[in-house]
C-alpha cells in the first residue's frame, strides 16, 4: 500500500465540491428546496475524527515500546494503516461535499435559514478537515521505516 498522496486529496475534495454544487443547482433551480442540514453531522465526523486521533497516539506508544504498553499484532497495525487511510479519502469526499453545498450558498447569506445551513455546512467541512488530518497521521503511525539493507525497495537490494 502506498502512502496517501495530497494530490488525490484534492482531487477527490474538488470533484465531490463540483458535483454536490452541481446536482444542488440543478435541482433549486427546478423548483426544488435545498435539503436541510442537521448539526449532528459536524458533530459525528468530529467524534470520527477524535476517535482517530486518540487511536494514533495510542498506537504511537505502542509502537515506541512505552513502558506499561504490549507491541501490537502486525496484522492490527496493518488494519489501522487502511483505515488511515480509508479515513483520509472519506473526508476529503464528504468535506467536498459540504464545500458544495456551502458554495451554493454563500451568494444569499442574508437569508436566515441560507446562514444557518452556511453555518452547519462550514462547521462539517472544517470537521470533514480534522478527519482527513486524523487519517493522514493514522497512517503516517503506521508507516514501516525500512531498515538497512533489508529494505527490498532500495536499488542496492538483490534481486
Amino acid at each position: 500500500m502506498r502512502p496517501t498522496r495530497w494530490s488525490v486529496l484534492v482531487a477527490l475534495l474538488l470533484s465531490a465540491a463540483a458535483v454536490c454544487w452541481g446536482v444542488l443547482r440543478v435541482a433549486e433551480s427546478r423548483g426544488a428546496s435545498l435539503p436541510p442540514l442537521q448539526w449532528t453531522a459536524p458533530l459525528t465526523i468530529a467524534f470520527l475524527a477524535a476517535a482517530l486521533l486518540v487511536s494514533a497516539v495510542a498506537l504511537r506508544r505502542r509502537l515506541r515500546g512505552v513502558p506499561g504498553t504490549k507491541p501490537p499484532q502486525p496484522l492490527g497495525v496493518a488494519r489501522m494503516a487502511v483505515l488511515g487511510k480509508a479515513s483520509s479519502h472519506v473526508g476529503a469526499l464528504v468535506g467536498g461535499g459540504y464545500a458544495g453545498y456551502l458554495v451554493l450558498l454563500l451568494p444569499a447569506l442574508d437569508i436566515g435559514t441560507r446562514r444557518e445551513r452556511a453555518l452547519v455546512a462550514g462547521a462539517a467541512l472544517l470537521a470533514a478537515g480534522l478527519l482527513t488530518a486524523a487519517g493522514l497521521l493514522l497512517e503516517r503511525t503506521c508507516r514501516v521505516r525500512p531498515t538497512g539493507s533489508d529494505d527490498f525497495d532500495s536499488p542496492s537490494a538483490p534481486a
